[in-house]
């Protein structure tokens, strides 16, 4: 018994990794995560540093009487907000991607029917490993590169509101934010390159999808 279940996960393993349809420059898509994730942060920090200043490091400040500081962050979400403009083609796909899988099987593909079976015959312990590995891990790693993309951003807003008169700890904590973000979305590329594959797998051997 339990080397067939051990079996059947293997096979539902080697059918996703065949489906994979090209291999993911890893390095590159962090540095795209994170320019994302980063500018998404500016735009959030941005917006609560104009309305409620207090929620950074200086309690009392008036954003909006601080001089040069207002137009400064004005600008940056100006700037991030072109960006956003210019990309919102991308962006739409991206989230049509990821609606995809839950909305209908992706059993266009060859592998689908196959990762599918061997997926079934295994037991539910290993049914959560291949959820856990395949399917919310890589979405687990995606959030965390966010919230330390975001964690950067807050500690530019900040030095920004603050006239950049901070201290070299909060220049460590940003640059270790950077750093864990794009480690994060590095460890999210491998598993993305078969996500919707193993999203569309993950729910026709659980809820299914409505005939």
């Amino acid at each position: 018994m339990v080397i067939a279940a051990r079996r059947a996960y293997s096979d539902a393993t080697s059918w996703m990794r065949s489906a994979r349809v090209a291999k993911i420059a890893k390095w590159g898509f962090a540095r795209r995560a994170f320019v994302s994730a980063f500018v998404a942060g500016l735009i959030v920090m941005g917006l609560i540093g104009l309305v409620a200043p207090a929620n950074f490091g200086a309690p009392g400040t008036d954003t909006f009487g601080s001089g040069w500081p207002l137009p400064a962050l004005i600008g940056v979400l100006v700037a991030a907000a072109f960006y956003v403009f210019t990309k919102r083609t991308g962006v739409r796909k991206i989230l049509d991607r990821l609606r995809e899988p839950w909305l209908r099987p992706l059993n266009e593909h060859e592998a689908f029917e196959g990762a599918a079976n061997a997926l079934a015959a295994c037991p539910d312990l290993l049914k959560n490993r291949f959820a856990v590995t395949w399917v919310w891990g890589p979405i687990g790693w995606l959030i965390l590169g966010t919230m330390f993309a975001f964690s950067a951003a807050y500690f530019l807003i900040d030095a920004l509101l603050a006239r950049f008169g901070i201290g070299w700890q909060q220049a460590i904590y940003a640059g270790t934010s950077v750093l864990l973000s794009f480690v994060a979305f590095r460890m999210a590329a491998k598993k993305l390159a078969t996500w919707r594959f193993a999203a569309s797998v993950y729910k026709e051997f659980t809820s299914g999808y409505p005939e």
